[in-house]
């Protein structure tokens, strides 16, 4: 898993809207589209960014491409965010405990 590529996948609102969208389940690429304000080609590009950074899969019967949301390639991405968030917890505790150490010495 690429943490750039997912979160670069992130980055863009479209991308974000059609994650929201499949978390009710697989979906066809023109039901992805119908509330967007983008065509259908901008859809499956955006789908492809997706599918590179590991967070949706797509499996083509007939004429339909149906898409399906990948938790595993989420649940990495809140990994880091939450052991990132634990590392700067406790650096400000740090900081917080030698910040009071200074105010009693200066008392």
């Amino acid at each position: 898993m690429n943490l750039d590529m997912t979160f670069s996948a992130l980055a863009d609102p479209n991308r974000r809207a059609l994650l929201e969208s499949l978390e009710a389940g697989e979906q066809t690429l023109s039901n992805l589209a119908s509330p967007l304000p983008i065509s259908l080609m901008a859809i499956q590009k955006h789908i492809l960014v997706l599918e590179k950074a590991e967070l949706v899969t797509t499996n083509k019967i007939g004429r339909n491409r149906y898409v399906r949301l990948r938790i595993d390639g989420l649940l990495n991405a809140a990994d880091w965010m939450q052991n990132t968030k634990t590392r700067w917890n406790a650096a400000l505790e740090r900081l917080e405990e030698e910040v009071l150490e200074e105010e009693n010495k200066q008392k």
